[in-house]
């Protein structure tokens, strides 16, 4: 899929641009691991016109992951026909007629205040304040690592989300809704700012959550 993937993964810590048509590098890493793991060991070997909606749709059920990971499949597949059919490699898309359900199937576990509280008690610095002000403020991850000091209004109380990361590659926000400054009370901005004066990197254009790994040229990333 040359016009939408780039095969050149960005280098890590520097901000990669989003190019017009193209999709964001965190969304071509999530093709391409449901791609090598699932979709191409089971339907490599198929000719397009071979692939019938009721095998997909069975295969599916055999699969032992989530409904929504089971969507992502089916939808990352209905993607690759689109892309097909722009190419004129075929004129039809069967996953159109796969069915399968996207909602969950246990209901998520409701933490009471009192859990809430112990379970803030038991994590250390800086995932501490980092999972905090990820609760209040609804950041995605990426949002939340891609924060630098720099981004935080203590007087107009407000945060400015510019940027985002996945496995340490930067890029833009995807969208002008993300590109948003979001309101933080005055509990937020304290514990944002004690967490400053004992961060090793504090100036402007270090990252809030850096790599401690890194010199802190790298911002933070789990695993």
């Amino acid at each position: 899929m040359p016009d939408t993937f780039s095969k050149k993964r960005p280098s890590i810590g520097t901000i990669c641009e989003h190019e017009e048509g193209r999709t964001s590098y965190s969304t071509q890493e999530t093709y391409e691991g449901y791609l090598k793991k699932w979709i191409v060991p089971r339907w490599g070997s198929y000719q397009l016109g071979d692939v019938k909606a009721v095998q997909v749709e069975q295969w599916l059920k055999t699969l032992p992951l989530a409904r929504g990971s089971k969507a992502k499949i089916r939808n990352i597949m209905s993607a690759l026909y689109s892309h097909a059919i722009r190419w004129e490699w075929t004129d039809k898309n069967p996953i159109t007629q796969v069915r399968q359900s996207a909602k969950r199937s246990n209901i998520p576990t409701v933490l009471s205040v009192e859990e809430i509280r112990r379970l803030f008690s038991c994590i250390k610095e800086p995932c501490r304040t980092a999972v905090i002000l990820d609760a209040v403020s609804g950041l995605r991850v990426g949002e939340l690592l891609g924060l630098k000091w720099q981004d935080v209004n203590f007087e107009q109380l407000e945060l400015n989300v510019t940027r985002s990361v996945s496995r340490q590659v930067v890029t833009p926000c995807k969208t002008e809704v993300s590109r948003k400054s979001i309101p933080m009370n005055p509990e937020i901005a304290e514990m944002l700012f004690r967490w400053r004066m004992e961060a090793p990197y504090k100036e402007p254009g270090d990252w809030i959550f850096a790599s401690p790994h890194k010199a802190g040229i790298q911002p933070y990333w789990p695993g």
